[in-house]
Order: C-alpha cells, then structure tokens, then sequence
C-alpha cells in the first residue's frame, strides 16, 4: 500500500472514499499484431481515460514467439457511467476488429473474473509452483525497444502456465513516495508472471538470473523495478532503488522497528 515492502509499519486500518459501483459493465478485448501500434493505442485510451480500466496482455504463436497482443478495457454502465458506445470507446483504434470480443458482464462478475482461474491452478497442483515473477516499470518513451528485446528472450517454457502483462501508468495519479516511478508522465508496467515447479532449483535459479538480466537492462534505460516479484537484490541495489527516500525509509526503520523484525527477508538493511 505504501510501497515500504512492510520495513517499518503495519497497516491496521484504513479510510477509503466510497464510489459509486455500476450494475454492469462492457469489457473488451482487442487484439493487435503490432507492438508499436498496442502500446500507442493504450497510451491514448489512458490519456483519453474513455475507459475505466485498460491493461494489455501478451501471448506467444504458433512458433512460440511473443507477438500475440491485446488491450483489455472496461466501461462501466449505469449507475456509475453511462451506457457504453462502442463506436465512442474504439473510435480511432487500430486493433483487428475481426478478433475483438465483447461482453457485457455483472460488475461482480468482472470483479471475480480470476477466481476460476486461480482455482483451475488449484487442482491441477499448480497453485503451490515456483512464482519467479518479473515487474518491471519501463519509461514509456522506450518502452518499444524494451518490450521488444525482452519477449525475444522469453520462452513458453520459461513462462510456463503463466501470463505476461504490459500496460500504461498515468504517473501524476501515483504519489506515494517510495513507489519508484520512471521519469516519464506514462511509464509502462511489464510483469512476466512465470511459474515453475520448486523442485527444479536449477530452472528456479536460472530464471532468477534471466530477472536479474532484464531489470539491469531496463534500469540502464531509467525505468525501475516493481517490487512484488523476485530480482535478486543486495542492500546497495535497495539503496539504489530508493534514492532520494532511502534516508526517510532507513529513519522510519530505526524509529518504529529497531529490532529489524518486519519482513527480514527482504534484505533491505
């Protein structure tokens, strides 16, 4: 919540601003061949903001390369927002209209939509697996070249039964201080979500190392990495990470957990 990685606090308590939620909504999904064209068209659908919620997801073909792209957006209906327009909300965009799907959902539904999922992973035994996850937030102005040398180095079988993810940010809407944003006003997030099974540790570490390779690459580009996944990291590379807010964070620490015994694991200090 407050991007501190649990060094120094814990949330006991929050106030949220309550909105009002619609009955339904219409969710798209629309498909592209083009990495240039993807991520300018989500650019612009989040600059627009005629959606209320845009991610992109990427799948390999049929030779197992990475190519396969799709926006995934969401129109809220009554009471929340108007009834959706199809020719308003896709007006200007350049997907393959013959592969799009539209759907109108109940908003629970929309909300709960990975529950069949995650419990499909439960059965098959994979929910327990590895999870060397991959976030990465890219200076939009690069994220082109990025995104591109990335997936050329990616594999189905390094993906695994996982998902890759790509969308943009609107970087003046993230204001929590030790979120470590790219200087760009839309940065991209990519995550790479693999699984694998534990046993195999030699895959496990080699896919630590790929992580640690890709986040090297995007920070000598000025993007940083999002810390939910599992890029081998020392103290310095923390220190780096944090910059400017490394000596608020290492005082917060000192003050409020001297003993160091929230989220060790980390290795932070």
């Amino acid at each position: 919540m407050l991007a501190g990685l649990g060094q120094c606090a814990v949330v006991v308590g929050a106030t949220v601003r309550l909105v009002r939620a619609p009955e339904t909504v219409r969710h798209y999904l629309l498909p592209y061949d083009d990495l240039r064209t993807f991520l300018d068209d989500q650019r612009r659908l989040v600059r627009d903001q005629r959606f209320s919620y845009v991610e992109g997801q990427i799948t390999p073909d049929a030779s197992g390369a990475f190519r396969g792209y799709a926006i995934e957006a969401v129109a809220y209906g009554p009471p929340a927002g108007s009834a959706p327009d199809d020719t308003v909300l896709l007006r200007g965009l350049r997907h393959n209209p013959s592969g799009a799907q539209i759907t109108d959902l109940g908003y629970y539904d929309f909300l709960d939509r990975l529950a069949p999922g995650v419990a499909a992973l439960k059965e098959a035994g994979l929910w327990s697996y590895a999870h060397p996850w991959l976030n990465l937030l890219l200076p939009g102005r690069r994220a082109v070249d990025l995104v591109g040398s990335l997936l050329d180095a990616l594999t189905p079988a390094d993906l695994g039964p996982g998902v890759v993810l790509l969308y943009p940010l609107l970087r003046d809407r993230l204001r929590t201080p030790l979120l470590r944003m790219p200087d760009d006003p839309v940065p991209y997030l990519f995550a790479v979500l693999r699984t694998t099974p534990p046993q195999d540790t030699a895959t496990v570490e080699r896919l630590l190392a790929a992580n640690r390779s890709a986040y090297d690459t995007v920070h000598a580009a000025g993007g940083t990495q999002y810390p939910v996944g599992s890029i081998p990291f020392g103290r310095a590379d923390w220190r780096r990470h944090f910059g400017p807010e490394w000596a608020r964070l290492a005082e917060a620490r000192t003050t409020y957990d001297p003993r160091g015994l929230l989220t060790p694991g980390q290795g932070i200090f």
